[in-house]
């Protein structure tokens, strides 16, 4: 569909008499529009939803919608940006109090699988409908995503110094942990009494145990679901 030009111009200068929008109001205009949107690209699918489904679902005007957002593709990114800046956000608070190395690999991990717990629908659209992306987006997308890996990858390089790791390949191992959270995203529907936490846990503790120099993962409850 094709965008109103007049929505548009509204939107860069509103109307005298009308008063300006907050950065606040114009980003919790945004989240509930992608809200709608991410419920309707899950239903639907990306190719076939119309910015006026969204609209409807989202209950305000398609021309509204157009003054926050380009199209379809504008709210896709938008999507895939808010997952990836929560990493960026969430995963430094995680490791903030921990000091052993170890613990702090533990900890980022965990971050990583909050925010994919937390935005699930979010991260599922993001991982199957990337495809649709304009070559330029996704290289974009792509840049930020590796760039995020190094959140994972600079712990395990610190594990290794404190010889608390074999000598490894980081970068394999940095995309075996991502694997491990993504999994949870995917497949969490198969472990309905499982949360992502003892998820990641059981998880680690098979990924890593090679590797550790002593052999021994932090002790786990195995009768914790």
């Amino acid at each position: 569909m094709k965008r109103p030009t007049s929505s548009r111009k509204a939107s860069a200068s509103p109307p005298r008499g009308r008063p300006k929008r907050s950065a606040e109001l114009i980003e919790a205009r945004r989240s509930q529009i992608c809200a709608a949107a991410i419920e309707r690209f899950s239903r639907d699918g990306y190719h076939t939803t119309t910015m006026q489904s969204i609209a409807d679902d989202a209950g305000m005007s398609v021309g509204l919608i157009y003054s926050y957002f380009r199209d379809k593709e504008d709210l896709l990114i938008y999507a895939m940006n808010d997952v990836l800046d929560a990493y960026v956000r969430e995963v430094p608070i995680a490791i903030a109090s921990k000091t052993n190395p170890l613990d702090q690999f533990i900890a980022a991990v965990h971050g990583f699988g909050r925010v994919v717990d937390e935005r699930r629908p979010a991260w599922l659209i993001g991982y199957r409908e990337s495809h649709m992306l304009s070559p330029e987006a996704r290289r974009e997308i792509l840049q930020k995503d590796v760039a995020t890996t190094k959140l994972i990858e600079d712990r395990i390089r610190a594990c290794i110094k404190a010889e608390l790791f074999h000598p490894i390949d980081t970068q394999m191992l940095t995309y075996q942990s991502l694997l491990l959270v993504h999994g949870w995203a995917l497949a969490a529907w198969r472990l309905p009494r499982m949360t992502c936490r003892r998820y990641i846990d059981r998880g680690l503790s098979i990924l890593l145990k090679p590797i550790l120099v002593d052999g021994n993962y932090p002790q786990i409850d195995w009768n914790e679901q």
